[in-house]
């Protein structure tokens, strides 16, 4: 019975971190049972398990409904932590009100630019474009109105979307044309305004900071430059081989693509190498 009580304590301390999209969830928006079983197998040895992500409260909840997650949330690629267990926000920051000038801006440099705005949980279309379509099919509520008072609220994100090209080259010269700000690459069609400072990596430490959990002895999955610092921050940081190639190259690990099981790999390396 001792020898059985070490083993199961094995990762005791441990955290193992997913990133959402592009990671944990598969190109058809699923979560596959071997991610699930993995998952649950290396919380059978004493770690805990929680996901870094872009998305909003509910956005993220359909998911976390299906997840063993032990631990808080972080969302909005840092810019909150939520503890879905208990219905709670932890902590959060807020966008800089110079934020809402700069995107009036934006708007009048390149109109075809989708905006979204996230404010009290809700997500406003500033500026409409194919991409903002997409949440007509994801069952939750979009206001395609900015309503005035909304200007007046403190806001968690900025989500900036169009096509690669105009985005690439809004993120090469954002500066130049506005001035600098926190600006994240969350995908080939995303870029997101963060409060000052924030980032999944940033806000992974004040987390671990309040589980009492050194940062070296977690590990984290991701694909994208908005998971750039969490990865370059913990012991065990994976770039998931669907990844972006500019994320990759500075990965210290690769693990399978989200296609692949992703976190199943990762949880078969530490049950290999920790």
């Amino acid at each position: 019975m001792k020898g059985r009580f070490i083993l199961n304590k094995r990762f005791d301390g441990y955290l193992l971190i997913s990133d959402m999209d592009g990671t944990l969830i598969d190109n058809s928006g699923k979560i596959s049972d071997k991610n699930i079983e993995a998952i649950k197998k290396f919380q059978n040895y004493g770690g805990k398990f929680g996901v870094a992500t872009g998305r909003t409260i509910e956005s993220a909840k359909k998911y976390i409904s299906k997840l063993p997650v032990d631990m808080p949330a972080i969302l909005y690629n840092g810019a909150k932590i939520y503890d879905f267990n208990k219905d709670a926000v932890l902590f959060e920051v807020a966008l800089e009100d110079k934020i809402k000038e700069i995107i009036k801006e934006v708007k009048k440099y390149d109109s075809t630019l989708g905006l979204e705005i996230y404010s009290d949980e809700n997500t406003y279309i500033y500026n409409p474009c194919r991409f903002t379509e997409r949440f007509k099919k994801r069952g939750y509520g979009i206001y395609y109105e900015v309503p005035e008072e909304v200007w007046q609220q403190k806001w968690t994100k900025v989500l900036i979307v169009g096509e690669e090209e105009q985005i690439d080259y809004i993120e090469e010269n954002f500066e130049k044309i506005f001035e600098k700000i926190n600006l994240i690459r969350s995908g080939e069609n995303y870029l997101e305004i963060l409060p000052e400072e924030t980032s999944k990596g940033s806000t992974l430490k004040i987390l671990c900071k309040e589980l009492g959990t050194d940062i070296l002895k977690v590990a984290a999955a991701g694909d994208n430059m908005n998971d750039y610092e969490m990865l370059m921050n913990v012991g065990y940081g994976f770039g998931v081989s669907n990844g972006s190639k500019k994320l990759l190259k500075d990965c210290k690990y690769i693990c399978a693509a989200n296609d692949e099981h992703a976190i199943e790999n990762v949880v078969d390396w530490m049950f290999k190498n920790l």
